[in-house]
């Protein structure tokens, strides 16, 4: 996808959201414990798109310092707007310092369910200037209504707008569109405007909007209670079903150790690793890293640098037929009173709340006592792995862990014994 450009909307004030992220931009609020953005990068990420520009306003020098140059072989670039100049204002500057023949343009607070690569497909058949993507929603009071011409696939262009407040089923704007540069020259440089009141409406009247409809669910973290259910949002896309999850510790279970990791080139999946981790989601078991990062809290590297590791683990495990449920990280360092670093419950406390996961009929796995120690205070079932600094920590904590192992592949094997019914396992109890 290296002719399409990215560019997504992360400079508003978020208002409604302030009440309960007031200390970051809306798209670094968390959500499955990274920020709300990376999980629109990721999805960038697997559709190819090599760069993305991120229109910043509010907050911008934060966002842009946490956020950084490159994520998952995305290239990230940044145009900042001095004062507000709304949505479409905000596009015509970034496209004038970042020019691109056709632009992916995302709202930063909303993500929709839909295939993206169909969508640009079908677009470069059409001559649209620019083209929505449209989700249906039960009550499209919230967010206005778009009547599109009728036709039996969903597709093909906008006919009108109707107000917000209308109640009801619907298609609305997902947050997603696809335009050329020559659908905001209309807008003077540097000028206020909004893309969806002074330039779509516009392009309709003159039969310019294409329509490509989904059925994907929609969401939009704008307000308080959106936010708050967008861990669930997000865990529908995930595999496992039922209550229980593995919580896995990151370097030396996972991947290899390595010092106070900051460079995604020194991820490195352990023998055993993948295979595991496909037969525990295969139990229908979520998948959840929990990761002390002090490094951070330390100075020696930014939250970003983090996320990069991250990004590049996802890449890998994907590759492996392999997708997390979350990741939550302590960023603290041993001496801040903090609840979230493990042996402290804080994480596992988050991941439950947001996953509906129940540590009781969960499982958690690491190469160190801080670990298995955490296991034990959540009532979970631990096990210690000897990769790692795990042959180390094996005489200090190995007699507390239900269950010593060599590797991830291994502790599967245990974890499906666990799991089996007792007709299924023959008399025999793996220890």
């Amino acid at each position: 996808m290296t002719d399409v450009t990215a560019y997504i909307l992360a400079g508003g004030f978020g208002t409604r959201l302030r009440q309960v992220v007031s200390d970051r931009p809306k798209v670094m609020a968390e959500v499955l414990g990274r920020p709300f953005l990376y999980h629109i990068l990721d999805r960038l990420a697997r559709l190819g798109i090599a760069k993305a520009v991120l229109c910043t306003g509010y907050m911008a020098e934060q966002l842009e310092t946490e956020v950084g140059p490159a994520y998952r072989g995305l290239a990230l670039a940044y145009s900042r707007e001095d004062t507000p100049l709304g949505t479409g204002g905000a596009l015509r500057l970034a496209l004038k310092r970042h020019p691109a023949g056709l632009a992916l343009a995302l709202n930063g607070d909303s993500l929709v369910e839909a295939d993206l690569a169909a969508y640009l497909a079908w677009y470069g058949r059409r001559d649209f200037q620019a083209a929505l993507l449209l989700a249906s929603v039960d009550d499209t009071a919230r967010f206005g209504r778009v009547e599109i011409e009728d036709g039996a696939d969903g597709q093909g262009r906008v006919l009108a707008f109707r107000e917000k407040g209308a109640p009801g089923p619907g298609l609305i704007n997902a947050g997603v569109y696809l335009l050329r540069p020559e659908a905001l020259a209309a807008i003077e440089p540097g000028s206020a405007a909004s893309i969806e009141t002074d330039v779509f409406p516009q392009l309709a009247a003159f039969g310019r909007l294409g329509a490509f409809a989904v059925q994907g669910r929609f969401l939009d973290i704008g307000t308080p209670e959106s936010y708050i259910a967008a861990g669930r949002f997000l865990r529908g896309t995930g595999q496992g079903g039922g209550n229980g999850a593995v919580f896995l510790d990151r370097d030396g279970t996972v991947i290899a150790e390595r010092h106070y990791l900051h460079d995604p080139d020194g991820v490195e999946l352990l023998p055993g690793a993948a295979e595991g981790l496909r037969r525990m989601r295969s139990l229908g078991l979520k998948l959840v890293l929990v990761t002390n990062q002090s490094g951070v809290g330390r100075g020696y590297f930014g939250r970003d640098a983090v996320e990069r590791v991250h990004g590049r683990l996802l890449d890998l495990l994907e590759r492996e037929g392999v997708d997390l449920d979350a990741i939550y990280l302590c960023p603290h360092t041993p001496g801040e009173s903090c609840s979230c670093r493990k042996p402290l419950p804080g994480l596992i406390e988050r991941a439950a709340a947001e996953l509906g996961v129940d540590p009781d009929q969960s499982f958690v796995i690491g190469d160190k006592a801080c670990d298995v120690d955490l296991g034990l205070v959540v009532n979970a079932t631990t096990f210690l792995v000897t990769t790692g600094y795990g042959a180390g920590h094996a005489a200090e904590c190995g007699s507390r862990a239900h269950h010593v192992v060599g590797s991830l592949e291994e502790a599967a094997r245990h974890i499906e014994s666990i799991l089996a019914p007792p007709s299924a396992r023959g008399g025999v109890e793996i220890t």
